[in-house]
């Protein structure tokens, strides 16, 4: 054979094998094929924009919000960009309930539905079979999912005995029926309201910019973010106790409605006037407005209550019953949302600063992963040894600015003065003065309380402080 044909047979064949390659290279294998031929239903639950059900407990129709198409194209664009999205985000509730309410969906429920009717295996097909005479002629549920292929529906019919399966057919296929567990009914069979969702807060927890609580027995607490903390703007203006917060925003985004009373009288319910109000602002998302009526008690509240107060609640829509520990912060005084720290800063947020002692200022700024004391560049050990000393700082007491004028701590020469500043969460100046006897009194600028720190406090900070001053010159790093 001449060498001309042998490379254009040898052409011919590497062309055929990477045709077959790039044929074959998505295609199902065996035992994907094997699984895919137990689906009754072939669906790619992403591609559903519309689920109806028609069951016992009535007619719902729920439709994907156009908002979260653009969110999937997005996460399309992110993935073919090689861009992952965070594993624990919580698919966003872009369901909305439009036949017989208008509601938002609950979104977990129709993926977890969406999964089951995916998923849903036949265990034996039935051919020829009159569709009368299982069931499927007046089925006891539908389900029409609308998909950019068409409308897609499950019919499911008699059940098989002994029991635990049940008949189910497809639209457009009048002669065929499929064996599946009735183990759907369960999804199929929630009554309309059901399929409501049950979040009360649908923001981000870091998006959440102010809080404002009403109906406390000492008056409205309002609480603002400012860089990366809280602080008390009404009735004063102080740092807000980080843990307290925290606590409060996981009370907020934590809001689920146990049920929902679609009648009822506001005002028996105590919500007309609300007992208490509970107004968020959040970042990129409409306000939170949430009131709090009567408590439940009675036959109507479980027994051994650890979740929070069993309440009846609003949130601009129907009443609904809401466990809750809000309860416990609406009581709270204001001078109790007070921070003990000395300041909310971490030794990271801090790029430069200014110490004034008795032996005069010291100006330190970072320079790479060091510190520069003046024009000398030192260790970033002392120095951040000082700020930890500094800003780990706690009072063992918090007092007002009447408290403290009553004790005579409202003036007098400060021992150690520290200017702080930092990228993007401005400035701060810290104030330390002699010790008295019930501690070390100081002052933080933008806060109207006296911190009385412990004994201990000026010491440590004042041994640190010596040690920056003697530290050696080291290369400077970078």
């Amino acid at each position: 054979m001449r060498p001309r044909t042998l490379l254009i047979l040898l052409v011919v064949v590497l062309g055929l094998g990477a045709f077959i390659w790039f044929y074959e290279r998505d295609l199902p294998s065996s035992e994907e094929r094997e699984e895919l031929g137990k689906k009754v239903l072939r669906i790619e639950k992403e591609d559903v924009t519309a689920v109806s059900i028609e069951s016992s407990s009535g007619t719902v129709r729920m439709e994907r919000q156009p908002a979260a198409a653009k969110a999937k194209e997005k996460d399309a664009k992110d993935a073919a960009d090689g861009e992952e999205a965070a594993e624990d985000a919580a698919p966003e509730a872009d369901w909305r309930i439009v036949r017989p309410l208008q509601a938002r969906a609950d979104t977990f429920a129709i993926d977890q539905f969406l999964d089951a009717v995916g998923n849903l295996e036949k265990t034996r097909t039935l051919e020829d079979v009159k569709l009368a005479a299982v069931g499927l002629d007046k089925p006891r549920a539908t389900v029409r999912l609308k998909t950019a292929d068409g409308e897609k529906v499950l019919k499911l019919g008699a059940e098989v005995p002994p029991g635990g399966s049940l008949v189910a057919g497809l639209g457009g296929e009048d002669g065929t029926a499929y064996v599946v567990s009735d183990a759907i009914l369960q999804e199929v069979n929630r009554k309309p309201g059901d399929w409501r969702d049950r979040r009360i807060f649908h923001g981000e927890r870091d998006a959440v910019q102010r809080i404002t609580l009403t109906g406390g027995a000492a008056g409205p607490v309002a609480l603002v973010r400012r860089g990366n903390a809280f602080w008390i703007e009404k009735p004063f203006s102080e740092l807000a106790d980080k843990d307290m917060v925290e606590g409060l925003l996981s009370d907020i985004t934590g809001l689920t409605a146990e049920r929902f009373h679609d009648g009822g009288s506001p005002a028996e319910l105590g919500l007309a006037p609300p007992r208490q109000v509970l107004e968020v602002a959040v970042k990129g998302a409409p306000p939170l407005r949430v009131e709090l009526g009567s408590p439940i008690v009675g036959e109507a509240a479980p027994e051994g209550q650890t979740m929070g107060e069993l309440s009846y609640a609003r949130a601009g829509g129907p009443i609904f019953e809401v466990r809750t520990r809000l309860g416990e912060a609406f009581q709270r005084p204001p001078a109790d949302w007070r921070s003990g720290l000395l300041s909310a800063y971490e030794v990271h947020d801090v790029e430069a600063f200014t110490v004034r002692d008795g032996g005069g200022a010291v100006n330190l700024t970072r320079a790479g992963t060091d510190w520069k004391r003046g024009d000398t560049t030192i260790s970033y050990l002392p120095v951040s040894d000082l700020l930890f000393a500094l800003l780990g700082a706690r009072a063992d007491r918090i007092l007002s600015p009447q408290e403290a004028q009553a004790m005579g701590l409202s003036g007098g020469k400060p021992l150690l003065t520290f200017e702080l500043r930092t990228q993007g969460q401005g400035t701060q100046t810290l104030t330390l003065y002699p010790a008295v006897p019930e501690g070390i009194p100081a002052r933080v600028s933008g806060r109207q309380s006296v911190l009385l720190l412990p004994a201990s406090t000026l010491g440590e900070v004042q041994g640190k402080l010596k040690e920056v001053r003697a530290a050696k010159k080291v290369e400077a790093s970078g």
